[in-house]
């Protein structure tokens, strides 16, 4: 059973998402491993959007909040950049501390709804100091990806903060592989979510079935006994990210043949903070009067999956093992996987990771160093279904998805020029929805050959194979196909023109919000600020209502959010305005510095950004609807009158997204 973001039409999801990167600078993080950090964190400071939040936390004997949730926009990117480049190692190794901070910066957020929340931690030896042990440490309903840099890390210590986290990993690198191809692969994922607190729910058919056991590897399951459910919660799932999962079903003996449905699967999940549930997938079967026995022939994909699984099983007893005796657990697992079809991509790679991980059994004390935290990176990553580097990145990927791909690519070039430019992530989407080129047509002399026989006719070739008269029937067949493929690309062209007329048409007519007045009030003693704001919700249709559904626009300041705007659906009535007045006030202190240095220029930034849905009828039974987003900065004369500039509140309106 195989559910992905492929199954359903999924709406896009808004994936902005909130990252700590809590890093390790003790004093055996000196000279390489610390620049290599450095580059791998300008590498995430670069690729970040504007919408996404970053905040870095180092640790050392104690843990630093280095800076708070920052909103990546081009000022905080250059001062973060700065920030990284200004830390230093020093002393003893506190990953307890380090990830509790990391954990208080995600729990003192404000701005929360909708956000994807993850911790990346790495570290390259053990804990040492302290008396919280890592991995009891409740990182809550957050994502931990764990790595582990070098040879002298704790593995053990950072696999179960993974798996003690929703969705997190533990990704080996090996010493003398760069950190940002590892940290390149977190990043497409968190980068490119679809789909939040995905759960699948399998229930058993009374009379039919039974289910006896459900393996969704290490994710977590409840079961309903009255119900006779079983339910799977996946957590987030990144864009081609794929989740199989295993039922084991009991079938009563039947003295019939008929075909009934043995259990009905349906996934639910949430979009933009929206849920959705699809439709029940009904699985049924063949029943005959005799049942298939163990030698029964399965499919290839189930095959495959089973060998997947217990070469995954496999590979955690070695873990724990000695060498020789992990050497030998291997060697047979590895025998197994030649029984299996080599058609599936999955069985080159499971074979590669055997192999590979039999090398590092000898010598002995390879195994420790290298070989252990090999096994333990790939099992995590077996049990999540998801990436994780497995000593180099480059060398072993299942789960991979094509953003982690192009990211590796973009990591391995800004890793020998950090100077280098990054394309941004819409750029990163365009390029891979875009189709591959095609390839150019072949020389003239190819196109002409041909193979002639000695003694037998020249035999001539069609654009569809070679012609003759036992071919004429094909012929037709083919004539007829390519009527049909003109007619079909005749439908396709006029639907675009008939979509293309519609947008055209309601473009410039689309209701939208437009700031209409805002005024800075008061600013005393560095504590708090006063804005009033007015914006209007214009509706130039001369024969539809609009609704404008809610929504949450954030006012930020330089590149912290400082209050968010929220309004509740509402109808402006055709050819009319609505006027929504906001009062908004607080700014934290830890934003006072900035504060200053607006003062001192005479003029105060506010950024605001945010969408809304708006929806009309046209005639009695069709609806449209568009995405509206406003994204604009408004700067106020203060100190001053506090007025807002007019040429920033002329600019800012809502645009079609």
């Amino acid at each position: 059973m195989t559910f992905s973001d492929d199954e359903q039409d999924v709406p896009s999801a808004d994936s902005s998402g909130d990252l700590v990167a809590v890093l390790d600078v003790s004093g055996s993080m000196a000279g390489k491993k610390l620049q290599d950090t450095k580059i791998a964190m300008q590498f995430i400071i670069k690729k970040l959007s504007p919408i996404d939040r970053l905040s870095i936390v180092s640790f050392s004997t104690t843990a630093k909040r280095v800076c708070r949730l920052h909103f990546m926009t081009e000022d905080r990117q250059v001062e973060l950049e700065r920030l990284v480049n200004e830390l230093e190692d020093d002393n003893l190794t506190n990953i307890s501390d380090g990830l509790l901070t990391g954990r208080q910066v995600l729990d003192g957020r404000r701005l929360s709804g909708g956000r994807v929340a993850s911790i990346i931690l790495m570290s390259d030896g053990g804990h040492n100091i302290g008396s919280v042990r890592p991995e009891t440490v409740d990182v809550g309903n957050v994502a931990v990806y764990t790595f582990g840099f070098g040879d002298d890390h704790n593995p053990r210590v950072l696999d179960m903060v993974a798996k003690n986290s929703q969705g997190g990993t533990f990704n080996y690198v090996k010493d003398g592989v760069a950190l940002s191809g590892p940290f390149s692969q977190i990043l497409g994922g968190l980068l490119s979510v679809v789909v939040r607190d995905l759960k699948l729910t399998v229930r058993q058919q009374p009379g039919d079935s039974k289910i006896e056991k459900v393996d969704p590897g290490s994710y977590p399951q409840t079961q309903d006994a009255a119900a006779g459910s079983v339910t799977v919660s996946f957590g987030d799932l990144y864009s081609r990210e794929v989740r199989k999962v295993m039922v084991d079903l009991l079938l009563p003996a039947v003295d019939r043949e008929y075909d009934p449905t043995v259990v009905i699967a349906q996934c639910s999940y949430s979009v933009q903070g929206k849920p959705f549930l699809t439709p029940p997938l009904r699985c049924s079967i063949s029943r005959t009067r005799t049942a298939a026995g163990p030698d029964a022939i399965k499919p290839t994909e189930v095959k495959t999956e089973l060998a997947r699984r217990d070469h995954a099983d496999l590979i955690g007893e070695a873990s724990t093992m000695d060498p020789v005796g992990a050497r030998d657990k291997l060697e047979g697992g590895r025998k197994a996987l030649d029984n299996l079809e080599e058609s599936n991509p999955m069985v080159g790679i499971l074979k590669t990771e055997a192999d590979q991980l039999r090398k590092l059994t000898e010598p002995p004390n390879l195994y420790d160093t290298q070989g252990r935290p090999y096994a333990r990176s790939s099992k995590t990553s077996h049990d999540r279904q998801r990436m994780a580097s497995r000593g180099d990145v480059q060398d072993v990927r299942p789960f991979a998805t094509p953003l982690m791909d192009k990211y590796l690519e973009q990591a391995k070039k800004f890793q020998e020029d950090p100077t280098m430019p990054l394309p941004s992530l819409d750029d990163d989407v365009r390029d891979e929805e875009e189709p591959p080129p095609m390839p150019p047509p072949p020389e003239d002399k190819e196109r002409v050959t041909e193979t002639l026989v000695a003694g037998q006719p020249r035999v001539p070739r069609t654009w569809w194979g070679e012609y003759s008269p036992q071919h004429r029937a094909t012929s037709r067949r083919a004539w007829v196909m390519v009527i049909l493929c003109t007619v079909l690309a005749i439908i396709v062209v006029v639907t675009i023109a008939a979509v293309l007329s519609v947008y055209l048409i309601y473009k410039p007519n689309t209701p939208y919000l437009a700031v209409s007045d805002a005024q800075l009030g008061q600013f005393q003693g560095g504590q708090y600020l006063q804005v009033s704001i007015t914006i209007l919700a214009n509706n130039l249709k001369s024969k539809a209502d609009a609704t404008f559904s809610s929504f949450e626009l954030a006012m930020g300041f330089h590149g912290d959010e400082v209050a968010l705007l929220r309004s509740e659906p509402f109808v402006v009535p055709r050819q009319s305005s609505l006027p929504l007045h906001f009062n908004v006030v607080a700014l934290e202190p830890a934003g006072m510095r900035d504060m200053d240095e607006s003062l001192d220029a005479g003029l105060v930034p506010l950024d605001l950004s945010g969408k809304t849905r708006t929806r009309w009828r046209v005639g009695i039974f069709q609806k449209r609807q568009f995405w509206t987003r406003i994204s604009c900065r408004l700067r106020f004369f203060f100190p001053g009158n506090g007025t807002v500039m007019p040429t920033d509140r002329d600019r800012c309106r809502s645009r079609l997204t």
